[in-house]
């Protein structure tokens, strides 16, 4: 896990879709779907809920974006 990571995670809430977080980012959407998977995969849960294409953030994920939004 890096400070990309994090900001890459904080944008996307912020954002609310990982499309337009990328945009905002000005890096490519592929990139911020596996640093969102990398980030779940290395805490082993799942941040966001991914129904009919829309993202809701999870509990753990609040919990990250608390201990992001510090770090960052």
């Amino acid at each position: 896990m890096t400070i990309r990571h994090l900001r890459i995670f904080i944008e996307v809430v912020d954002s609310g879709t990982m499309s337009t977080a990328a945009s905002k980012l000005f890096i490519s959407q592929p990139t911020v779907s596996q640093a969102i998977r990398e980030l779940e995969q290395h805490y082993g849960v799942l941040l966001f809920e991914r129904l009919n294409k829309k993202l809701y953030i999870t509990e753990k994920g609040k919990r990250l974006l608390s201990y992001a939004r510090n770090v960052v």
